[in-house]
């Protein structure tokens, strides 16, 4: 979206194509589908809805969606076709081969190759991945880690594989904290609450369960402490009842999908990302620009963002004891949890705003183009 609404309208005419959100709720379901439309409405810019173009794989609607997709493409005509995600990745490349775009572009957003599925599942998509590497013009990580991860899978070559960040709005976030922590009314936390944070699809692989598991186990010691985590998914009632097996549903709120995101981070203490398997983290970003203590996983492009010690803390993927002692390390030491925090934010240069996003994403359109003439 934030591309699409940048590109510069004298070079470049964005068409955007999506899919149905469904069931998936995540990142505010259909509602913020429809607003993200009439965004690219009021910008002008074309947009198609694919009804068939679902997240979970589905043999007829994935063939519909390839048929639509290829459909739309020769409707369209494009110079460039830039797919993003894994499974839309798949489709929406195959359909640019098949229509002749003479340019097609890739955007993983991290990668399946562990993590999400099982060893067998997790191997057909690498298989998948390496044959339309082939196909593909240039390969975009978000991290150096994300594309070192995918070359030493065999999927890309070195030298049509570029690292560009999402952007994000860096005023925004870094005016966030301004007036120190500002507790927001909607989470229902007492006045002198310590607040643990995170952002992120209520879904398996984001890890969450191991940050309920630390959270019980530090509650022993911090009474006051509370768990607020931001954002939608099917883990929800799973996490619910971990909160309440481990006797803690007072201390742990799920507030769902807020668009307020700088808000809620004003409210927190400290921001954790437990995934086990994460491209970059772009709720990490954000919370490092506004300043705030982390802890993250040390898995794919995390470790591009956090220095332990220096601006953050890593710790192994699902692991709660380790998160539970990084945590009591920041709750022990506020004076030094800050200092963290201040790195973090001095770490988030100018390279994560959204202007050095597109003019780099568009820098690489041309010379993907410039290969072709």
């Amino acid at each position: 979206m934030l591309t699409a609404l940048g590109h510069d309208r004298s070079h470049f005419e964005p068409v955007v194509i999506t899919g149905e959100t469904g069931s998936w709720d995540a990142q505010g379901g259909h509602t913020a589908t429809i607003e993200n439309l009439r965004l690219l409405e009021k910008e002008s810019i074309q947009h198609h809805m694919v009804a068939s173009l679902v997240r979970h794989i589905s043999p007829l609607s994935d063939l519909r969606a390839l048929w639509h997709l290829v459909r739309l493409l020769h409707e369209e005509r494009p110079h460039i076709v830039h797919t993003h995600t894994s499974k839309a990745g798949v489709l929406g490349r195959v359909a640019a081969w098949i229509a002749g775009v003479p340019v097609i572009i890739h955007t993983p957003h991290g990668h399946v190759f562990y993590g999400h599925f099982s060893a067998v599942p997790s191997w057909v998509f690498l298989q998948l991945e390496r044959a339309l590497a082939w196909k593909t013009d240039r390969l975009i990580g978000l991290t150096p880690a994300e594309k070192r991860e995918h070359l030493e899978r065999g999927v890309g070559q070195v030298n049509r594989f570029a690292v560009i960040p999402s952007g994000i709005d860096l005023d925004r976030f870094r005016k966030a904290r301004a007036n120190g922590k500002v507790i927001p009314d909607w989470f229902e936390c007492p006045p002198h609450a310590q607040i643990i944070g995170s952002v992120g699809w209520l879904t398996d692989i984001k890890g969450h369960r191991f940050l309920v598991d630390a959270v019980a186990l530090l509650r022993q010691r911090y009474h006051n402490l509370r768990l607020v985590i931001i954002g939608t998914g099917d883990q929800h009632d799973a996490l619910l009842r971990q909160a309440e097996k481990a006797e803690i549903s007072h201390a742990i709120h799920l507030l769902g999908h807020r668009e307020d995101v700088d808000i809620c981070l004003a409210g927190l203490d400290c921001f954790v990302l437990p995934s086990l398997n994460e491209g970059m983290g772009r709720a990490l970003i954000e919370a490092m620009a506004a300043g705030l203590p982390v802890v993250a996983s040390r898995v794919g492009g995390i470790s591009s963002l956090i220095e332990d010690g220096k601006n953050g803390l890593l710790v192994p993927a699902g692991d709660s004891l380790a998160l539970a002692s990084a945590l009591r390390r920041f709750l022990d030491d506020p004076t030094w949890s800050n200092e963290l925090g201040t790195q973090a934010m001095c770490s988030i240069g100018t390279r994560y705003g959204i202007p050095a996003m597109v003019e780099a994403i568009e820098s690489t359109y041309r010379e993907a183009a410039a290969d072709h003439a």
